[in-house]
């Protein structure tokens, strides 16, 4: 059984926005933290931003966001330049975003160095594994070279993506009668075409942990206003990675795990959600959790929960090898499996 690391908490729902906060203990257990992130923002550093790492990271501390992992658009020296761990009490990944060949991108993060800008997609994975960096699929709402790897991990949704999908005419409309939080949450879906590609890459065997992107620059400015701004992008959704520090390194290390999941927070606070398998009843060290595999055995239970108090409208949907098994409106449900397979929650 591998439990997946797409523990993604699209629709969570109980709890408050305003609840959420930073780096608590996951009940998965394990010694492990749970930290909330910004990924795939864009600052400076991108041709196409002028954001400041101050204002990132003051929209961040404001969400209780306590990670962002940049994905700037290379250019030398970008790398010397970029933040690196703690700034402005945030911690900062210093990442790129590369073109992928056949459409989709490379998102790579954390990175230690310069390297050379015309290098092909297969030299740019080379050079970012030779650094030790995470290398995520990126926009794989695009027609991507599924050939291409390893990648550790998945951008299952990308707020950029969306806008870029729908149409002018009803963004438009929005625009004029909505205000700026409902104008970016009418645009918010399920990304359902990522999910089905997501499943059919995991039971092909690749091990990804799941991400969304924010994909923010702060760069759409009209009559003198920015739309899009860093607090209006990261209220959104977060990331939620489990680690056992606070760290460039602990962090890349929790998502090259699979030691995440999402939450779009605009709905309710997830955090403490918990998937785990394992004997019932056992402390949660002696079970298996987000990104682990383990044997199959027939009287294990998986274990699923999610935030919320008695009476909370909730449903929680699991699928294996991409098939939805059962769905449940329970806070929490603990079940025997049928056999053994990728089971995403």
């Amino acid at each position: 059984v591998w439990v997946a690391a797409p523990g993604c908490t699209f629709l969570p729902v109980g709890g408050s926005p305003t609840s959420r906060g930073a780096a608590k203990p996951s009940p998965m257990g394990h010694g492990l933290i749970e930290h909330r992130a910004a990924f795939h923002v864009h600052c400076w550093l991108s041709h196409d931003s002028e954001g400041r790492i101050e204002d990132i990271a003051a929209a961040a501390r404001s969400l209780g966001l306590d990670t962002v992992i940049l994905s700037d658009h290379y250019a030398p020296g970008n790398i010397e330049r970029a933040p690196r761990g703690v700034h402005h009490d945030v911690l900062f990944l210093p990442g790129v975003e590369l073109r992928a060949g056949k459409g989709g991108s490379i998102v790579a993060f954390p990175l230690e160095s310069d390297f050379s800008n015309k290098l092909s997609p297969a030299e740019r994975l080379a050079e970012m594994a030779r650094q030790g960096a995470v290398t995520a699929i990126g926009h794989v709402e695009e027609n991507l070279d599924w050939g291409l790897g390893p990648f550790q991990a998945f951008e299952a949704y990308n707020l950029h993506a969306e806008f870029k999908a729908q149409s002018v005419w009803a963004l438009a409309g929005r625009f004029l009668f909505y205000t700026p939080d409902a104008f970016f949450e009418a645009a918010v879906r399920t990304p359902t075409e990522n999910l089905i590609t997501l499943d059919r890459e995991l039971a092909r065997g690749r091990r990804l942990g799941v991400l969304a992107g924010h994909d923010a620059h702060a760069n759409v400015h009209v009559l003198g206003a920015t739309i899009g701004t860093y607090p209006e992008m990261l209220r959104l959704f977060s990331n939620h990675i489990l680690t056992a520090a606070w760290t460039v390194e602990a962090i890349a290390a929790g998502v090259r795990a699979g030691r995440t999941f999402v939450v779009f927070d605009f709905l309710g606070d997830g955090t403490g959600f918990s998937m785990s398998y394992g004997e019932k009843g056992a402390a949660p060290e002696a079970r298996a959790i987000l990104g682990d595999e383990a044997p199959y055995r027939a009287e294990h239970t998986l274990d699923v929960s999610v935030p919320g108090l008695a009476g909370d409208p909730v449903r929680i949907r699991l699928l294996r090898d991409g098939q939805s098994l059962l769905e449940t409106d329970a806070l929490r449900f603990h079940a025997t499996l049928s056999g053994p397979g990728v089971y995403r929650a």
